[in-house]
């Protein structure tokens, strides 16, 4: 296959803009830390509103993110505690992302559904479902306005819309891989087997064309992230280590986009793990993850070379297309032209 030849250790020059990566802390992790001083495990739900809003409003607007967002807030209500329910919800949550890929917002759906796996957890099982419904409405507006305030709601720049006529190929992929790794990590990796379909969910995000290399990059990033995790758990469990670690990694995180996927998914395994650290184990959290991971990323592969299959056969054109990197620069002041759609095909 001719995307060995291609991997590349950065995927651009730039980093992300230091105004930007401010942005990204205020309203992703401001709120996640206020809710969780104050409510404890509970106030977890303000990350999990909070990332997904903020990343789809950058993908489209506020209200297809208000959208993406509350549908993922109440489908995640509705698979709490319920693993049944969690498996009849994940596939029209994947379906979804293929609708919306038609319309050219396949980005924008599959990154509100970023954080939808946690809800298949036990982390939040036994709270009130109208707090957690309250926090994470305030979390999503409050992530929302503030990537609003900064000038950042559909800054991503106009995209290449070839995609959007085969998004509904990907939809069904995607729903079957949803379905399968929420099935999974409940019947295989127990309490914390969300990570099977959370990291499922973080190896195919947008661009499909690049998901082998992608898929490569963000296995790398997750295990270095992981090992730094535990071996930061084994050294401290002090609550200020634990907070000041995952908003440095996050930050870093933030600021390696998009120059490498590596580092980035490196950091945010990092921070993401030192966040749920504060109302779980983080030591059990590590192991499991590097499980669920390499799991994860061996179906993803093998859905991958299947889907590249059946493309190749039944319609080339549409795999030279989603394989392709053709994505326009933003327009000056990083509006999104009239004419233009959001596509899943931008690396992002």
């Amino acid at each position: 296959m001719a995307w060995v030849s291609k991997i590349k250790l950065t995927e651009s020059d730039t980093p992300m803009p230091w105004r930007k990566v401010a942005m990204m802390i205020i309203a992703i992790v401001l709120p996640a830390a206020i809710a969780v001083s104050f409510l404890g495990r509970p106030g977890a739900i303000a990350f999990v509103a909070a990332m997904p809003a903020c990343l789809a409003t950058q993908d489209a607007n506020v209200k297809v993110s208000v959208l993406v967002t509350l549908v993922m807030g109440m489908t995640g209500l509705l698979s709490l505690g319920q693993p049944d329910m969690a498996l009849i919800v994940a596939p029209l949550l994947g379906l979804m992302v293929g609708i919306c890929g038609g319309w050219g917002y396949a980005r924008a759906a599959i990154r509100g559904l970023l954080t939808w796996p946690i809800f298949t957890s036990s982390i939040l099982e036994h709270s009130s479902h109208t707090l957690l419904f309250a926090i994470f409405v305030g979390a999503t507006l409050w992530a929302q306005g503030v990537t609003w305030a900064f000038g950042e709601a559909g800054s991503n720049g106009t995209e290449s819309p070839e995609s959007e006529e085969h998004a509904g190929v990907f939809g069904v992929v995607l729903a079957v891989g949803m379905t399968l790794s929420v099935w999974v990590g409940d019947e295989y990796f127990g309490n914390h087997g969300f990570w099977f379909p959370l990291t499922f969910v973080i190896l195919v995000l947008p661009p499909h064309g690049e998901l082998f290399t992608r898929t490569l990059k963000r296995t790398l990033g997750t295990v270095i992230g992981t090992v730094v995790a535990l071996g930061m758990a084994l050294v401290s469990e002090a609550t200020w280590l634990t907070l000041s670690l995952g908003m440095t990694c996050l930050i870093l995180g933030f600021r390696m986009l998009p120059r490498n996927y590596t580092l980035f998914t490196t950091f945010l395994t990092v921070a993401v793990l030192e966040i749920l650290a504060l109302v779980s184990d983080v030591d059990r959290l590590a192991v499991e993850r590097i499980g669920t991971m390499g799991a994860a990323a061996a179906m993803t592969i093998a859905l991958g070379v299947m889907g590249w299959a059946v493309l190749r056969v039944a319609a080339p054109r549409a795999l030279d297309a989603l394989q392709s990197d053709g994505a326009a620069p933003p327009p000056i002041g990083g509006e999104r032209r009239r004419d233009s759609h959001a596509s899943a095909s931008r690396p992002g």
